[in-house]
């Protein structure tokens, strides 16, 4: 019993006798008093679970290498005489390595401490799991000496485990977090943030052309910048193999700027054999993806599909591919990465474009013609400004006035028409080019003198091919050439545009 409880017992019994009248105790008095046990009760039990013993005696700055070994294979962490500045795991020095994992490892077996004493002069290891322990480890000095410590089995308690040092017998219960990097392998301490991603928009490099291969398609998806530099498009790049399209931002912008933060999920094999890219699939990836500009040229080559283990009669769980990535000093491995990450093994081209089919503002364009069947439109425009420009109320640039054939139109008739044109059905991929001469063709002229050239060509009697600047791109419905026929005339005649085809 607490000796502080005891004592106030034994005075009350005491007190009780001598006056032989004690009827009363006052309450307030009693919650105080155990308050004030329960206080010390809890002081005591804090104070013994705050007790520590130490284990290794040496401080961190003592250090001069960690060897583990373990069912995972172990590591040898050192730093050598030869000149490197920082710690090192030898088994993996062609890759980067995580550097906070190494020092968060030093610092820990700087005055190793545990928790508590398991058993003084231990004689039965075995229950401790230290008669054939999983894991030791061995700590070397700047004297020349050393010490070996010895991993047992989880205490019941398991945020514990039993170990002892090789030349001693006592065993201690070490929290498991103190020592959990002794029980991993060399390659968990690979650094798996492959690419840096700039934190900052000035600090993004200047985009240069990324191609995607795959063993899926009989062609190369390629990506650059937008030729139209004053493009007002979201996105500042475009596909311009095999077909020529703007971009949408929200489906695009992973495929395009993925390589930036590409993160692995675990290093699989360091400085790998040629037998190793063949086993994960790497001699014939599935894609390929390489992004070259300034400064930097990186190559990301996606293999096998990696599951995770699974108990029998489970269903594999697919972990990612393995990867290799050329380009990035110190990273001459085997990754694997999340399917999630790897947004190139997967997308349609369908994904990424724009359901605009240029990227003009209206009140760019110094004029706009149509020509359909060989008989061209010019419609003439004016505008108080461009697309950047405003009025002394804030008021936004527009279009002023609109001519055909020398004949006013209604603005906000050509303002619906332009809409309509911008928004041709352009969903269905096309690599085919076709015969013959264009049955329509679309030219806006903007007035920094660039020029959009849409042409559309009879495919079959309800398809047409649609090329943008002279590369093919997509088919689309008969219907809407119809439409677009239609609605010139009314445009021409004052009536308004229909939307529908």
């Amino acid at each position: 019993m607490n000796g502080k409880v005891q004592g106030i017992i034994i005075c009350g019994v005491v007190a009780a006798s001598l006056a032989g009248m004690l009827v009363f105790l006052n309450a307030t008095d009693k919650d105080k008093n155990k308050k004030e046990e329960s206080s010390a009760a809890d002081t005591v039990s804090s104070a013994a679970e705050m007790e520590h013993y130490i284990v290794l005696e040496k401080g961190e700055e003592e250090i001069v290498s960690i060897k583990a070994e373990n069912e995972n294979g172990g590591f040898t962490l050192d730093k050598p005489a030869s000149g490197k500045s920082s710690w090192t795991v030898e088994e993996i020095v062609s890759v980067n390595q995580n550097s906070a994992m190494k020092e968060s490892m030093i610092s820990d077996c700087g005055n190793l401490e545990a928790s508590k004493i398991a058993e003084e002069d231990a004689k039965e290891l075995s229950k401790y799991g230290l008669e054939e322990p999983r894991a030791s480890f061995e700590v070397g000095y700047t004297d020349g000496t050393s010490k070996k410590i010895l991993v047992g089995d989880v205490a019941p308690d398991s945020k514990y485990t039993y170990i002892k040092l090789e030349d001693d017998s006592t065993v201690y219960m070490i929290l498991g977090t103190r020592i959990a990097d002794m029980l991993k392998g060399a390659k968990d301490f690979a650094n798996l943030s492959l690419i840096e991603k700039p934190v900052n928009n000035e600090d993004w490099p200047e985009y240069g052309k990324e191609i995607i291969t795959r063993s899926d398609w009989d062609y190369q998806v390629v990506f650059e910048n937008d030729p139209n530099e004053d493009s007002s498009m979201l996105s500042s790049q475009v596909i311009s193999e095999p077909i020529f399209s703007y971009l949408n931002i929200t489906g695009s912008s992973n495929v395009t700027h993925g390589m930036w933060g590409l993160t692995a999920a675990r290093c699989e094999a360091v400085a790998p054999t040629d037998e190793q890219l063949a086993e994960y699939g790497i001699d014939e990836p599935r894609c390929v993806v390489s992004l070259k500009g300034e400064d930097y040229d990186y190559t990301l080559k996606v293999g096998g599909e990696s599951y995770s283990e699974a108990a029998e009669g489970e269903t594999p769980v697919l972990e990612g591919y393995y990867c290799t990535l050329n380009g990035v000093p110190g990273s001459n491995a085997v990754y694997v990465i999340a399917e999630a990450s790897l947004p190139w093994v997967t997308f349609k081209i369908e994904d990424v474009t724009s359901n605009l089919i240029t990227s003009n503002y209206l009140v760019d364009l110094a004029n706009m013609s149509v020509t359909i069947d060989g008989k061209e439109t010019l419609f003439e425009m004016t505008t108080n400004g461009g697309s950047n420009d405003k009025d002394e109320n804030g008021k936004a640039a527009d279009v002023t006035s609109v001519k055909a054939d020398g004949k006013e139109l209604d603005i906000d008739n050509y303002k619906d028409l332009y809409q309509f044109i911008m928004s041709c059905p352009t969903n269905e991929i096309c690599f085919e080019d076709p015969e013959g001469e264009p049955a329509v063709i679309i030219k806006q002229v903007r007035k920094d003198g660039g020029e959009d050239v849409i042409e559309l060509y009879k495919d079959t009697s309800r398809r047409y091919i649609f090329k943008h600047n002279g590369k093919t791109s997509y088919r689309i419905q008969g219907t809407w050439v119809d439409s677009l026929k239609t609605n010139v005339e009314n445009l021409k005649n004052g009536k308004k545009i229909d939307v529908n085809y």
